[in-house]
């Protein structure tokens, strides 16, 4: 399918226009209503687009593969393609999406190595090499005036991201997929390794091993992850001091938290707010 030249950024062929920053990119956040009796809906992309799942439950397929679109999820997708989604419970869909400008997008694959400007699967998973990404979308989302250094450094970080994860997890075993969403919906519960591996029906050693066969991480990682990008959001999100922030999302230690925060992406919890 064709895409008609438009100086407005929207993610679907027939979307709304989101805020645009014309020769960058547009941003914007889609809220909506799920049913998940509803048939698989069909829609094409306008633009090529990264886009995260900040709340909700969807299957998404497109040309490049397909996705358990939940909380955490980064998704791709390219412009022209077609591509299907069905939703999975009735809770809604909050999405944030970055539709990025064909010129820039073809730079920064170039400036990458990258064969072709082009995202070559659908998601990523809510992991740790994930969640950066995550945040830098919001980011960039959020803020009214254009960012050129951002929304490069986002290109920049998926294409690298794809590059060293794309191939590197394997299907999620129903077993495991019980954990995961148990970790994405309660990042704070206190779960130990045997309380997950006994929600899992295996030995901390098989656990061990199939969850990172499935995930690419280690379940303390997925588990950090998923604090770090609660904490992302509720910076984003809320004015809650940063204190109440760490523990509530499971961390212990305010210096530990921090300094995770700071690994995870690049700058402290008070930068982070400061500059969405």
């Amino acid at each position: 399918m064709s895409v008609e030249a438009n100086p407005a950024f929207r993610i679907e062929v027939q979307g709304p226009e989101l805020r645009s920053h014309p020769g960058l990119y547009g941003a914007g956040e889609a809220r909506c209503h799920s049913d998940p009796a509803a048939r698989r809906l069909e829609s094409c992309y306008a633009h090529s687009s990264i886009g995260v799942v900040v709340s909700g439950q969807f299957d998404y397929r497109s040309p490049i593969g397909a996705a358990d679109a939940r909380p955490g999820v980064v998704l791709f997708g390219n412009a022209g393609e077609d591509f299907t989604y069905r939703y999975l419970d009735d809770a809604g869909v909050r999405r944030v999406v970055v539709a990025l400008d064909t010129a820039l997008l073809a730079e920064v694959a170039d400036d990458c190595r990258c064969k072709d400007a082009v995202f070559p699967v659908a998601g990523l998973r809510a992991t740790r090499a994930a969640t950066p990404l995550y945040a830098a979308v919001r980011r960039l989302a959020s803020g009214r005036e254009p960012d050129e250094e951002a929304a490069i450094r986002l290109i920049a970080a998926a294409f690298k991201a794809l590059s060293r994860t794309a191939k590197s997890a394997g299907p999620e075993p129903r077993r495991v997929r019980d954990v995961v969403s148990l970790l994405d919906a309660h990042p704070a519960e206190p779960l130990s390794l045997g309380q997950m591996a006994a929600i899992a029906g295996l030995s901390r050693y098989h656990f061990i091993r199939a969850f990172h066969a499935a995930t690419g991480e280690t379940p303390r990682q997925y588990q950090i992850a998923a604090r770090l990008r609660a904490a992302a959001d509720r910076l984003m999100d809320t004015r809650e001091p940063i204190t109440t922030i760490a523990f509530d999302v499971g961390f212990n230690d305010i210096s530990h938290f921090n300094a995770t925060f700071r690994r995870a992406f690049g700058t402290s919890p008070r930068s982070f707010r400061r500059a969405a």
